[in-house]
């Protein structure tokens, strides 16, 4: 879309959301899982969350996103 001269903000924003929130769903299911294991240094799923639960505030928020979408997709008066 973008190299077509078009504005993809609303699917990128839409889908950055999604995809952080599958990783994090994921990783809980992860943490689950391996139960107190999960700490130990040798199966890294701690890290690996820790990484997953980043995608919800970086680069951007989940809540500017939904602001965004707010906004620019459903018309919406400004909130922040």
């Amino acid at each position: 879309m973008y190299e077509a001269g078009a504005n993809p903000g609303e699917e990128a924003n839409i889908a950055k959301m999604l995809t952080a929130e599958t990783v994090l769903a994921a990783g809980e299911v992860c943490l689950q899982t391996h139960g107190g294991f999960c700490f130990a240094e040798e199966y890294d799923v701690e890290r690996k969350y820790r990484e997953a639960r980043l995608y919800q505030v970086a680069p951007i928020s989940t809540n500017m996103i939904l602001s965004f979408i707010a906004e620019h997709v459903l018309g919406m008066p400004r909130s922040y």
